[in-house]
């Protein structure tokens, strides 16, 4: 039974990220085919990334790390204390929030020469740039909110309207987009659209937090403010979150020395990191990050009874659910990389050579899927079993590695470069982690067999999309990419089913 609901629990979430990500796409390719793939939409692109870090560190990646690991215990003892724990965190993260974002508007040139150093030898990017991560920052406040929000959601069983929420920020953006190619914005210089493009991005925010309120309150939760040092348990959340956050946000400390160093490569760079990522988040996001969103509160509250049996029967099933997607999404996007990367992108402004440059950087990244899976996973069960240590030195190696290996391979490879020195960190940091979770005796990565037969089927699958590619060389992207990924799919549980492997059904819910 329990069996069960997580799978019901796991699509009601992926099915609701897959809407979220499918809007995401058409906003991105909406947005470069308005604004171009070169100087412009690497400012917007800078700027929203110091706005990523924020959000991931103070807000999603702090909450879910520590706020249902501690609501749980609160829980467990009575629900007037999940209220008043609860109360005593939207205070937290509310304030610190504001004073976050009124800091980053106060320093946004500092902020800006930090992430992108290379805009100083371009005054005008800079000052763009700068103007732009200002507008950005009080997003972060309904950002962080709706993060406390989801977490509160989940823990109590909600996942598809939390998950479905922030489709907010994609449509808000596609119908800024639709305004400013009308004739009413055609006076404005492509400096104002892209200051308007931070507005509504904030603006976005404050309709996402909205949308979860009625749900929140029917769970039993206000947001009436509370003095936070009469809860101590608040402030142990907290101190437990500190180091997290940095742990949950791994991928976008990745991606800000990538955009660090990108800003002293070729324009278009950043763009082209920021589009390839968002496609390398696509299988993370629907299964990795919903697995882990799905297993944290059932690990936080099997470890809260010293149930270690389930504990690791439950991440052991997150595993292989995970890795039945992320093998051949490793494999399919390495092939596909151009064809895809042309037909999301390569509309209006953005050029062939745009994609090409995407492309390069789509495939090194897609080398890391496994990694950014496992790294995923298993950082929510340390935190699923109260351990803080772990992966916050994990982190501290990955960053390191990371830093180094770009310092080394951006001259010879460019963008590129930067990609595959993220890819190589990460699979640096899952080896690891499988380490730490083996030796803890609670994780089992499972039979080779099922591995094998996983791989066996998705190289199929690759051969498949591989000669669709070069059958289909000369007709437009699209086509390849429609004939290539549903064939590609089909191949692949089917040789799931001939070779056996039952685990499959843990994707298809047993209908196959």
């Amino acid at each position: 039974m329990r069996e069960k609901s997580s799978l019901t629990s796991l699509f009601n979430l992926s099915s609701a990220t897959l809407a979220t990500k499918a809007l995401g796409y058409a906003r991105d390719a909406l947005l470069v085919a308005v604004f171009g793939g070169g100087a412009l939409t690497d400012t917007y692109y800078a700027a929203f990334r110091i706005l990523n870090l924020f959000r991931r560190t103070v807000g999603e990646g702090a909450v879910n790390a520590g706020f249902i690991p501690a609501l749980e215990k609160e829980k467990a003892a009575s629900g007037d204390n999940g209220a008043r724990f609860f109360s005593a965190a939207w205070t937290l993260i509310f304030f610190l929030s504001l004073a976050l974002a009124a800091l980053g508007i106060l320093f946004r040139e500092e902020l800006v020469k930090t992430i992108s150093y290379g805009f100083t030898s371009r005054p005008e990017q800079f000052a763009l740039a700068a103007s732009v991560t200002a507008l950005l920052m009080p997003h972060l406040v309904f950002v962080n909110a709706s993060a406390l929000f989801q977490a509160a959601l989940n823990a109590a069983g909600k996942f598809f309207l939390p998950a479905l929420a922030p489709a907010a920020f994609s449509l808000v953006i596609i119908g800024y987009l639709f305004f400013i190619r009308s004739p009413f914005a055609q006076p404005l210089s492509p400096a104002v659209m892209i200051m308007g493009l931070a507005a509504a991005a904030t603006a976005s925010g404050l309709i996402q937090a909205a949308t979860l309120l009625p749900l929140l309150k029917k769970a039993g939760y206000g947001l009436k403010f509370s003095n936070p040092f009469r809860t101590p348990a608040a402030w142990r959340a907290m101190v437990f979150t500190a180091p997290a956050a940095a742990v949950m946000a791994q991928d976008q400390i990745s991606l800000f020395i990538n955009t660090m160093y990108a800003s002293f490569l070729e324009p278009g760079s950043i763009t082209a990191i920021y589009n390839a990522a968002r496609l390398i988040q696509f299988p993370i996001s629907l299964f990795a990050a919903a697995a882990a969103a799905i297993s944290l509160p059932e690990l936080s509250r099997n470890s809260a009874v010293n149930r270690m049996e389930d504990f690791g029967l439950a991440l052991s099933a997150s595993f292989k659910t995970t890795a039945l997607i992320i093998i051949p999404a490793t494999l399919g996007l390495m092939v596909l990389s151009l064809p895809v990367s042309r037909a999301l992108f390569e509309h209006g402004r953005f050029t062939y050579d745009a994609s090409v440059l995407t492309a390069g950087v789509l495939f090194y990244l897609a080398l890391g899927l496994p990694g950014y899976g496992v790294n995923k996973l298993a950082a929510a069960a340390c935190y699923g079993a109260g351990d803080v240590r772990t992966p916050v030195k994990i982190v501290l190696v990955q960053t390191a590695l990371n830093a180094a290996l770009c310092f080394v391979l951006m001259r010879p490879m460019g963008a590129r470069g930067l990609a595959l020195a993220t890819a190589l960190s990460s699979l640096a940091a899952a080896a690891m982690y499988m380490r730490a979770l083996k030796s803890r005796g609670v994780f089992s990565p499972g039979p080779a067999a099922f591995y094998c037969k996983t791989i066996a089927s998705a190289v199929v699958m690759a051969a498949f999309c591989l000669s669709v590619k070069y059958l289909l060389n000369g007709f437009h992207p699209a086509l390849t990419v429609a004939l290539a990924v549903p064939g590609g799919i089909a191949l692949y549980f089917g040789g799931l089913k001939a070779l056996g492997l039952e685990e499959r059904k843990l994707i298809t819910g047993g209908r196959f």
